[in-house]
């Protein structure tokens, strides 16, 4: 089973990003990122849904083998879309489809540990996340998880269970700084945060959150980038200088062969 350790191989927190694709894999990884996730966030982000809900095993299939190709040798993590794990035998199924793509682990949401437990013996390697859980959660809620004694009690011991059902870590969305601190100091596996504070072994982030490329305004985002807008005026350059002629120019086309010229002009003229 692949665990993970509490830190990184490079013995600091882990880096982990979202990949949809072959390109954004080596991007990643050249980067000097740790793990890829295969998100379901793909279906904003790539393929133009209004939700994750309308992510099909399908769809994460064909992008898990896709970022799989592009990777050298970063561990890539592949997130079981909503309502293909709703039973332990659907759970075994649907995790070996996204395996068979060359994925290192599986991702799911929520609290199920039975499920988590019995991947695990079928030696599929399984990353918990719980708090904020997209595929279950109201759109428009963005609620912070665990900011209240009770509950915060609740997520600690959930997460002590799916450690003992042998998940090799836990992403923790959207919880408070305190109780993520708390369950990483407790915990023998490491957890991942996003918008969960610094306290964690790690982070994640959507690539195109990162990129400065989505719409998402949430409080924990940072843009490390605006290739967005830079994208964006490339092609503007691209339209001017076709519309100008100015692309593509002599020296970027290819000819007819010198001693064939004079032969092809007099062709074309008759």
């Amino acid at each position: 089973m692949n665990k993970l350790s509490k830190k990184s191989p490079s013995n600091e927190a882990w880096v982990m990003l979202t990949a949809y694709d072959a390109l954004m894999a080596r991007q990643v990884e050249n980067g000097g990122a740790d793990l890829i996730l295969v998100g379901d966030s793909l279906g904003k982000a790539i393929l133009g849904y209004e939700g994750v809900e309308e992510v099909t095993l399908d769809d994460m299939a064909h992008h898990c083998k896709a970022v799989c190709r592009g990777r050298k040798n970063i561990p890539v993590i592949g997130d079981l879309p909503q309502g293909t794990y709703e039973n332990v035998q659907q759970a075994i199924k649907s995790s070996q489809k996204l395996m068979n793509q060359g994925v290192d682990y599986v991702k799911l949401e929520g609290f199920i540990p039975d499920i988590i437990k019995t991947l695990c013996d079928n030696k599929t390697p399984v990353i918990a996340h719980l708090g904020h859980t997209p595929q279950k959660a109201d759109p428009n809620g963005k609620v912070v998880s665990a900011n209240r004694l009770e509950s915060a009690k609740i997520l600690l011991q959930n997460c002590i269970e799916i450690e003992k059902a042998g998940a090799s870590a836990i992403v923790l969305e959207m919880v408070s700084r305190e109780v993520v601190k708390t369950i990483t100091d407790v915990l023998k596996i490491p957890t991942i945060g996003i918008g969960s504070g610094p306290d964690s072994d790690g982070q994640v982030l959507v690539i195109t959150d990162m990129w400065g490329e989505s719409e998402y305004e949430f409080k924990f985002l940072r843009k490390f980038g605006e290739i967005e807008q830079n994208k964006c005026e490339a092609v503007k350059s691209y339209c001017s200088a076709v519309r100008k002629g100015d692309y593509p120019a002599d020296e970027n086309s290819f000819h007819i062969k010198k001693d064939e010229k004079t032969l092809w002009e007099e062709i074309s003229q008759s």
